[in-house]
C-alpha cells in the first residue's frame, strides 16, 4: 500500500524515464534534438510557430500514449499476478 500512496501523493512518476549517455535511445535523442535545430533554422518566425504548436501537440499525444500503455500494462500485470495467486499448484502446467 505505501507504493500506491506514493503514486497518489504524485511522488512516483512511472513515466520518468533515466538513461545511460551510451544507450541507442541516448543516441536517436541526440539525432533527434539536431535535426530539429537544422530544421529550425532555416524556419521564417511564423514557420517556427506552426512547428511548435505541431511538437506541442505530438508530445501531447506522445503524454496520453505513454499513460495508456502504462495503464494497460499495470492492468495486464494485475491478470498475471491473479492468474498465479489463484491457480492450483498441483495442476500440471504443462500441457
Amino acid at each position: 500500500m505505501k507504493l500506491i500512496h506514493e503514486l497518489a501523493l504524485g511522488n512516483l512518476q512511472p513515466m520518468a524515464r533515466n538513461f545511460k549517455k551510451d544507450t541507442v535511445y541516448a543516441k536517436l535523442l541526440s539525432e533527434v534534438a539536431e535535426r530539429q535545430d537544422k530544421l529550425i533554422a532555416t524556419l521564417s518566425p511564423e514557420q517556427k510557430e506552426l512547428f511548435d504548436l505541431a511538437n506541442e501537440a505530438t508530445i501531447d499525444l506522445s503524454v496520453e500514449s505513454d499513460c495508456d500503455l502504462f495503464v494497460k500494462g499495470f492492468v495486464l500485470g494485475a491478470q498475471l499476478m491473479m492468474e498465479i495467486l489463484t491457480a492450483d499448484p498441483t495442476e500440471d502446467v504443462v500441457r
